[in-house]
């Protein structure tokens, strides 16, 4: 499984609120792809920025999923919208059993 962190840092609490009405459709159709374990917003209070965490079955799906109109579209939306680049950490995983 692979695993995506985005940590985004909205300009003000006016961007942070667009940031996250933006998000509802990147979220919604990203979790009917084909592929996707789980695509989640989180709203980090101790530094205001917001973190994506998204689960994927492939590097390969995920990057088929960088491409889509839904991914690239969010990304133009709040280009405007944030301090900095996103900052993005992707990891390769497998779930332990104990």
């Amino acid at each position: 499984m692979i695993i995506v962190l985005a940590k985004t840092i909205p300009k003000d609490e006016s961007a942070k609120a667009s940031i996250i009405e933006f998000s509802k459709d990147l979220i919604k159709n990203s979790k009917l792809e084909e592929g996707n374990i789980d695509y989640s917003l989180f709203d980090d209070t101790s530094d205001d920025s917001l973190m994506f965490v998204e689960k994927w079955e492939s590097i390969e799906i995920l990057q088929k999923h960088m491409q889509t109109k839904h991914f690239l579209e969010f990304g133009q939306k709040i280009g405007d919208l944030v301090s900095g680049d996103m900052g993005i950490e992707i990891f390769n995983s497998e779930k332990l059993e104990f």
